[in-house]
């Protein structure tokens, strides 16, 4: 592939060819007037000279016997200043008979012009032959040419003869092969001159615009939306800077509205992902409700059974401390009752009435449901609770089976020996209640999953994954929320947050 030739090297070669070839031309044409000018002033000086030789000639004539002699010393006399300046070359007398009388000659080719004598007798007009070639392409030198005028003499209507006179142009050649040298001096200068001012008025008007737009579209190309050209220069150049500009404007204009497009995009996207795990999550809550219904007519028969067997028992016994153990079994069976209800109320929304209730007696009654039952004997409950906080609006028993959940996930996952705390408190118009422990503690991926039915990380027989869903199915049917931290090696902390009830 040929390299491509610069716009301002282009523009400069043009500009000198075009500059250098009218100058030369204006100046040769200048020149080739002068010469003209000058040959056809030469030519008339010297036919003036010669009609005035001839009438002083003619005076002289037939005054004597020896007039032509008379004549020739005339001649001699007018044609030396002549012959000093190397302007005359040859000259000659003829007589009436046009047979010469005398004649001098420089060099050695001789004046042969008899037609023209012939013709000067006949007419009696000075007669005039210019041999000239051109000297404004070649160089000056003795071969310029010459003129040869024929002069008659005429006394009272006699002729007495002509004089013939051959003068060179060499002069003429050589002013003008000097004047040659100057139009080329001054065609060079002034086209320098030019051409330096071509060259600053391009470099500013063409050049550096085009420069700056070059170097815009590599920076559009690069990416970079956010600069403009300065509109400036000629009026083309600077409606297209505003061009560009505008269309680097309506770039970055398209590109904002195309990335808040795909922004867009990706919050429906995640919109639609969060919508669809919501699906997932109902799907899987409609199994939970089908199968909940299910192990409640199965479960109801026989607890109903054993119900009535404990109340026949219970009323059959006469010590103290066995109808309380047996009253203790009433109330878990009842307890087993409540929580098979519970499981098929999270399928379906809850009838149950929400109620103004103190959060520190739940926690407080599920903490002692839990010693009771001997979850503690190989931890330790620290208990940071208030002495008092404001009432929250839910269900009592729903609230504390949310909490008994939390703490047995927490004695769970912590080593025995290791702390579980219950703090609370109060934070912009809300209650929240903590529930801590310094267990093992998840990672990110598990803590984003911990909510999801079915999701457990117990070994099989500990735990159904339920749990969890149901205490956040609770808080957040009541108007709250869990929050959860947790790191591995660092221990958990669930935080229930609820709004304060209106007195």
């Amino acid at each position: 592939m040929a390299k491509r030739v610069g716009l301002r090297t282009e523009i400069i070669v043009s500009l000198a060819l075009l500059l250098g070839a009218a100058l030369l031309f204006a100046g040769f044409l200048l020149l080739k007037l002068t010469e003209r000018e000058l040959v056809t002033q030469r030519i008339s000086s010297i036919v003036t000279t010669m009609e005035i030789v001839s009438k002083v000639l003619t005076a002289d004539l037939g005054k004597s016997p020896d007039s032509h002699g008379v004549v020739s010393r005339r001649l001699r006399d007018a044609f030396k200043p002549l012959l000093s300046l190397a302007v005359l070359n040859s000259w000659r007398l003829l007589d009436k008979e046009l047979s010469p009388v005398m004649a001098f000659q420089e060099d050695k080719l001789p004046l042969k012009s008899e037609a023209d004598g012939r013709r000067a007798r006949l007419t009696g007009d000075v007669q005039v032959a210019t041999s000239y070639r051109s000297g404004w392409l070649t160089p000056g030198g003795e071969d310029g040419g010459a003129v040869v005028v024929t002069v008659p003499l005429w006394q009272r209507g006699e002729f007495y003869g002509v004089v013939q006179a051959r003068v060179l142009l060499n002069d003429v050649k050589e002013r003008i092969a000097s004047a040659r040298q100057l139009v080329l001096l001054y065609a060079a200068m002034y086209g320098a001159v030019l051409i330096v001012a071509g060259i600053y008025l391009l470099n500013r008007n063409v050049v550096r615009p085009i420069g700056r737009l070059r170097e815009m579209t590599q920076e559009v190309a690069s990416g970079n939306l956010e600069k403009t050209v300065p509109v400036d220069g000629a009026r083309e150049i600077a409606e297209l800077a505003e061009s560009f500009n505008a269309m680097t404007w309506a770039l970055n204009h398209s590109r904002q509205e195309t990335r808040s497009h795909i922004d867009s995009l990706q919050q429906a996207n995640q919109e639609l992902r969060q919508t669809q795990n919501e699906l997932v999550r109902s799907e899987k809550m409609a199994s939970v409700g089908h199968l909940a219904a299910g192990m409640a007519h199965e479960i109801g028969n026989p607890l109903g059974a054993t119900v009535g067997y404990l109340e026949f028992l219970k009323a059959g016994l006469e010590s103290e401390g066995q109808r309380d153990i047996a009253q203790r079994a009433l109330a878990e069976l009842e307890r087993i009752d409540r929580l098979v209800r519970e499981l098929l109320d999270y399928a379906a929304p809850s009838s149950n009435e929400p109620e103004n209730l103190d959060l520190l007696a739940a926690a407080a009654g599920a903490a002692d449901f839990l010693r009771h039952q001997g979850v503690f004997d190989h931890h330790r409950l620290q208990c940071d609770l208030p002495q008092a906080l404001p009432a929250v609006s839910a269900s009592r028993d729903r609230l504390q089976q949310v909490l008994v959940n939390l703490l047995l996930n927490a004695r769970d996952a912590t080593d025995a020996g290791g702390t579980i705390t219950l703090d609370a408190g109060t934070r912009d118009n809300r209650v929240w209640l903590g529930v801590s422990d310094t267990g093992c503690g998840m990672n990110s991926d598990v803590v984003s999953h911990i909510f999801d039915p079915f999701y457990t990380t117990k070994p099989p027989g500990r735990g159904r994954g339920l749990g969890l869903a149901i205490c956040q199915r609770i808080i957040e049917e009541a108007g709250g929320r869990i929050d959860v931290w947790s790191e591995e090696g660092m221990g958990s902390e669930f935080k229930l947050s609820l709004p304060i009830a209106e007195s």
